[in-house]
Order: C-alpha cells, then structure tokens, then sequence
C-alpha cells in the first residue's frame, strides 16, 4: 500500500438530497436485488438458494449474460453488466427517473438499496486509456489516473451514471471524514455508530456472496442467519504490527479500535502486538472475530488445515490484494477467510492505497450498535468508485442476537458478556468479579480475557499474575500453550525475558506439535538473542 499526499478534491451536487434512512431488516430484504449471471448454472443456483434462505421475492432476482473470468474489461462492465443492468432496474420499476437540466438521467427515487452480487459474475475491472467522459486530471496522481476498480465498488453508483472513472469519488455514507496521508485530523465531524443511515437513491449497498468453493457461500449465508438468532459468540482476534511509521500507523489504529470496541461489548479479545502475523503454532481458538495485517496471503494458524471459525465470524485482514482473486483458497485472504468459515470480510482487488480502505474499528462499531454488513462497511469504507468489496450477506446483522439477550441460551459466553456489561464496558474494572467467576467455574476464559485486556492497557504484572492462574485452571491443552507464551510475552514486556525463556523452555517437553516447538524456538530466540539454540528438550 503506496503512501502519497492527498489534495483536496469535491465532486459535489452528484448525490441528491432524496435520501431514505436505512429500514427493518424486514424492510432491507424488500429493497434488495439479487443479481447473478445467467452464463454460470451455479450462479442462479446461489441466487435461488439466498432468496429462499433470506426470504427474499425470486422477482428480485436479475441475471445478466457475463463473462465467467473475475477480470474484465471497461467495454465488458459498460455493455455486460452497467446497461443491461440499468435497464433491468428501470424496467421493474425500482428507480424513477428524470432529467437534470443538461438532459442528464437522474435517479430521482429509489425502492431498492442493497444488491447481492453472486459468485460468477466479475470481480474486477482493469485499467483503461481514452474512456469518453473521462478526465484525469481532477484528481492528483499517482491514483488520479487510475481507471480500474472492483465491480461492486462501481455497481455502488450505477445510478450516477458517471463517466469519471479515473480516481476515486468520496463516499457520502462514510462516517469519518477521509484522512490525509500525513497523520492529520481529518476536517468534519464523525457520524455516531447507531446513526441511521440516509442512503440516496442513486447508491447500492453492494454485497457480494463469493468464495472459493459453492459450498462455503452456502455456508457463509446460512450460519451468519443462525447467528443473528443464536448469537455469534467466541473470541475477537486482533493482530497489530506496532509500527511506528505515520503513512502506516493508522493502520494499526484502526485494528486496535475493533478490539477496543469489542471488549466493550462483552467479546473477549486476544491481541498480538509482534510486527509478524500470528505464527504458525499460536492457538486460535473458537474464533468469532478477526482483523489483522499485513502478509500477501493467508498464513499461520488460519491456514491450519483444522481451523475453521465459528458460525457467522466476521474476519478481515488488511492487505493490498487480498482480494484480486476469491476462487483459490490459499491466495490472499478475503476468499481463504470465506472458506474458513467466515461469514463476512473485505479486500481489495488492486492497489487502494492505504487512507481508501475500510475501518475495520468503524465497521465493527457500527457492527456492534446493530447495524447490518452493508450499512457497517459502506460507513466505514471512505471512497467509491475504486478497489474494495464486501464479502457477506449485505443484510447479515452479527450481533442481533446482543440486543435481544433473553431469547439466548445462556452459555460462558454470555455469562462473561452480563458481567463486562456490569461494569460499564471495562475489563479491568471486572477484574474481581471475573476472579470468583473464575474459580466457580473452574473456566479459564474470564482470566485470560482479563489479563488480555490488562496487558493491552499496559498492567504487566497484573496481566501476568492473571495469564498463571488461568493456566493453573485451563484444561484444553490447545489454551493451556497460549496462556505460556503470553505469561512469556509479559515477562519480555516486564524487561524480564529471561524468565520468559525459561517458562517456555519447561513448557517443550510437553509439546509435540511440530508447529508449536518451530514456534518456541523462535519465541526463545527472540527473548535471549545470546542463547540462541536449534533444539528443545525432547516431548513426552
């Protein structure tokens, strides 16, 4: 992700003032379009198979002849999929039109506001020269000139009728005013997460229903609807870089706000502030949330043949392409995440440049507040018109379930959720009453979760007195290993690593998982750089 410096640039009087505020979920199944391509037998199938599950009418559904490749050209969007598609919307009666005074159409009104993309049509659109209409030169290089995008992004302002490709156009529905790459406050003030959103008639919230294989698209679609009804319930996962470097940092921003925000709702989050991506070997376990960056295609544990994410998880990891293709499970992320399970994320196809990706911690604010995956990545997504998509059931809504907490069956979960809600949104403040939960329950989640979030606050010797005696009551050998690498981690923190080294060189004998001891080998390397070794005591 290149960094460069943003001038100020305006595309005004493009979206009107008609707007309508984001419905029901009821009402959102009702003002979706469903469109597939007619070239691709398992595309209608998908499509079929959504409607049915999300009880969307079939008359919805809209099929286009379309190339089956995930690129295409500008001429193929423009004659396979933007025409045919206008006139499909104009026929159904699902937009009025009229005139501006240059005899330009305009979408006056609007019934539909969000459109499911399914698998099979394109994904990306490569660059192109002398497109008619065109211009440049309004906006700055190096992406001024840049014509490609994602065909969601472009299928988000069908209803402009743009002919200004090149760059990007600012997203009316964001709820932080863009950044400027030189670590500035942006101008304007930042719309509340529970804000409802007012979406003009000439805008689509594009989701699309994607991935690898037929069978994690159904699986995408119809665990994230249990979710909504059961809860989706497990850990948050955040993987920082600590970096330092003002073009970058924001990026780690961003992600610490998802843990952030998730802590306050009750999830219990497990972060990793090593400049590597979680390691081989780490444990993830029951894994309900996820972002991270920044490695080219999925890695560690998450490309464990055994991973698999909870029902329903929202996951993405923040990378330049992590999305240029979704059919290879082992290329980038947002397809490998789908096919792990996930039921929601995002990437991009091309290069977007770093202050035009998505925030994560806005979407899962907005997430968290109750709002759908539409709303919640188009609030968190500052510019259209370019690169990134959305992976998931536009109208998914992860933590319905939290607002409705008595038609939940009680679990751990929820009983740790109840008490951090007890307190405010503050771990740390429910260190106590987490402690006798504790040991009640002989449950090692409330202590790990409460030295997680004491070792994120910078409470060292607190989170590691914590991390000892979850281990003391842990009995899945899987969380037993992690809670000795993060008792490890403290004490490197505490300027101690020596201690480190030794926990985790009395952890070896027990560890047989060839993963695992490649990872404490270079755990223990790292802590004690003059003892470097290649052996571990022998396993059991």
């Amino acid at each position: 992700m290149g960094r460069f410096r943003l001038h100020s640039f305006a595309l005004t009087g493009i979206f009107s003032l008609l707007n309508v505020l984001a419905g029901t979920p009821q009402e959102n199944a009702a003002s979706t379009i469903v469109i597939y391509n007619q070239d691709d037998p398992s595309s209608k199938s998908l499509a079929d198979y959504y409607c049915a599950t999300r009880s969307i009418d079939i008359t919805r559904e809209i099929g286009l002849r379309v190339s089956t490749n995930e690129e295409i050209s500008r001429t193929e969007y423009d004659t396979t999929i933007a025409v045919p598609l206008r006139q499909e919307i104009i026929g159904r009666g699902f937009w009025v039109m009229s005139e501006d005074e240059n005899h330009h159409p305009v979408v006056s009104a609007s019934c539909i506001h969000y459109a499911a993309v399914i698998r099979g049509i394109p994904l990306k659109i490569a660059e192109c020269t002398n497109y008619p209409g065109d211009n440049a030169k309004l906006q700055p290089p190096p992406f001024g000139s840049c014509t490609a995008a994602s065909v969601d992004s472009e299928l988000s302002i069908l209803g402009l009728y743009n002919s200004q490709i090149s760059g990007v156009l600012n997203n009316p529905l964001c709820r932080k005013p863009i950044e400027s790459p030189d670590g500035s406050k942006p101008s304007g003030k930042s719309k509340q997460a529970d804000t409802p959103l007012r979406i003009p008639p000439q805008l689509l919230l594009v989701g699309r229903l994607d991935g690898p294989s037929v069978n994690a698209i159904k699986a995408m679609i119809s665990k994230g609807i249990s979710a909504e009804k059961e809860g989706l319930w497990g850990w948050g996962y955040v993987d920082l870089r600590s970096v330092t470097d003002p073009g970058y940092i924001r990026g780690d921003q961003w992600i610490r706000k998802a843990g952030e925000v998730m802590r306050k709702h009750g999830i219990p989050v497990l972060s990793d502030d090593l400049p590597e991506t979680f390691q081989s070997g780490f444990p993830i376990t029951e894994a309900a949330a996820y972002f991270g960056w920044y490695s080219d295609s999925i890695d560690g544990p998450f490309r464990d043949t055994a991973f698999h994410f909870m029902p329903g998880a929202v996951a993405g990891h923040l990378h330049s392409f992590s999305a240029t293709t979704l059919h290879d499970p082992g290329k980038g992320w947002t397809g490998p995440l789908i096919e792990k399970g996930a039921s929601a994320s995002v990437g991009n196809v091309y290069e977007p440049y770093l202050i035009f990706t998505t925030d994560f911690g806005i979407m899962e604010e907005s997430l968290l507040a109750g709002s759908n995956l539409a709303e919640s990545y188009y609030g968190a997504q500052p510019v259209l018109s370019w690169m990134s998509i959305l992976v998931g059931d536009p109208l998914y809504r992860p933590y319905a379930a939290f607002t409705n907490a008595n038609a939940v069956t009680p679990t751990l979960w929820t009983d740790y959720r109840q008490i951090i809600l007890n307190h405010q949104g503050n771990v740390l403040l429910a260190a106590h009453d987490l402690g006798v939960r504790a040991r009640e329950t002989g449950e090692s989640l409330y202590l790990e979760a409460l030295g997680a979030a004491q070792y994120d606050a910078g409470v060292f010797a607190a989170a590691g007195a914590s991390f000892r005696d979850a281990s003391q009551i842990a009995r899945d050998p899987q969380v037993k290993f992690r809670l000795r690498l993060e008792q490890a981690r403290v004490y490197e923190k505490r300027g101690k690593p020596e201690k480190g080294v030794s926990l985790l060189a009395m952890e070896a004998p027990r560890v047989s998982d060839p993963a695992q001891r490649s990872l404490l080998l270079t755990w223990i390397a790292r802590m004690s750089p003059l003892k470097q070794s290649n052996s571990l005591p022998a396993s059991r």
